[in-house]
């Protein structure tokens, strides 16, 4: 196969070109929540904690489990956030072994501000392709989630 013919079959493939532009989507929404937070060290793999982590607090093993990653790891993340001051750690008032992670603004303040930022990429996407072309690929992205979630019960 011609790399050429490679390019154009990537160029036709609407996964691919979902993929590539969650990627970039992704990128920009990093940067974003960087300047919200004012942490220039914040990584992904810090916000990908996120929505592991419930306003009640969540204890490191259950993090790992819903995340699907050793207990280590997330702990290793926890201890950079602690010193971010994004979370912090409480004894959990059942099991005087386990800690709980909590948002350290109690989670609705942090989620908010984080959505704060992706809202900055979605006023740009609306510039870019106006309201109705924003609202259509919306709707779009909408029917390709619903149909992915099937797919993926079968």
């Amino acid at each position: 196969m011609k790399t050429s013919d490679f390019e154009d079959r990537k160029q036709a493939s609407l996964a691919h070109q979902l993929i590539k532009a969650g990627r970039l989507l992704n990128e920009h929404g990093l940067a974003a929540a960087r300047i919200a937070f004012k942490l220039p060290e914040l990584k992904q793999t810090h916000l990908d904690l996120f929505p592991h982590i419930d306003f009640a607090g969540t204890s490191i093993s259950d993090i790992a489990k819903r995340k699907g990653v050793s207990k280590q790891a997330v702990s290793k993340l926890v201890q950079e956030m602690i010193k971010m001051k994004l979370v912090y750690l409480e004894d959990d008032p059942n099991d005087s072994r386990t800690k709980r992670v909590f948002f350290y603004t109690r989670g609705p303040y942090a989620i908010s501000k984080g959505f704060s930022a992706l809202e900055v990429l979605d006023k740009s996407l609306k510039q870019q392709l106006g309201e109705h072309g924003y609202r259509l690929l919306l709707k779009k992205v909408d029917d390709i989630h619903a149909i992915l979630s099937v797919l993926e019960k079968d």
